[in-house]
């Protein structure tokens, strides 16, 4: 089975029966994936802080800092909605520190889009710093980079995005 099924079957598992969802978890070889599928325990089972542990390092062994940051989104908006918002923002943090070195700079930019639309789920104020953080270390040469500047800006105005950004 490929890791997405493995992950969705996670995902829907996940809601009512936690010890399955594991078992399907483990069961994930790429860490893309299996990083995923922990935060979809995080975001479900009665202990998540068991699980965000376990999406996180799952994230570490993916194949570089875009991936290791951009996945880590998932875990941090699964502690925000959970209300773990101290655990969220250190999350937050470890995965800002690689987002900042992810190479090229079109996908750091698409990272700290990631981290930013988690960051706003523990706060406004959160979102800020990942905008800010973004407009200071992804240089606007790229139209990806263009395009998450955009989108953060038109976020922290309380807009839709610009609809270029739906393709």
């Amino acid at each position: 089975m490929t890791p997405t099924r493995y992950r969705d079957q996670v995902a829907q598992a996940a809601k009512t029966d936690a010890a399955k969802a594991a078992e399907i978890a483990e069961k994930i070889r790429d860490p893309w994936f299996q990083a995923q599928a922990w935060s979809h325990l995080t975001r479900w089972a009665e202990k998540p802080l068991i699980y965000s542990k376990k999406a996180a390092k799952a994230a570490g062994n993916t194949k570089d800092e875009y991936q290791r940051s951009a996945v880590r989104a998932w875990e941090i908006a699964a502690l925000a909605e959970r209300k773990y918002y101290a655990q969220a923002r250190r999350s937050l943090n470890e995965a800002l520190e690689l987002a900042a070195s992810a190479t090229p700079n079109s996908s750091r930019a698409e990272s700290f889009l990631l981290l930013f639309q988690a960051a706003f789920k523990i706060s406004k104020e959160d979102a800020v710093s990942v905008a800010e953080a973004m407009n200071s270390s992804c240089e606007p040469t790229h139209w990806r980079v263009n395009r998450a500047r955009k989108y953060a800006a038109s976020m922290l105005n309380g807009e839709m995005p610009p609809r270029e950004f739906f393709w």
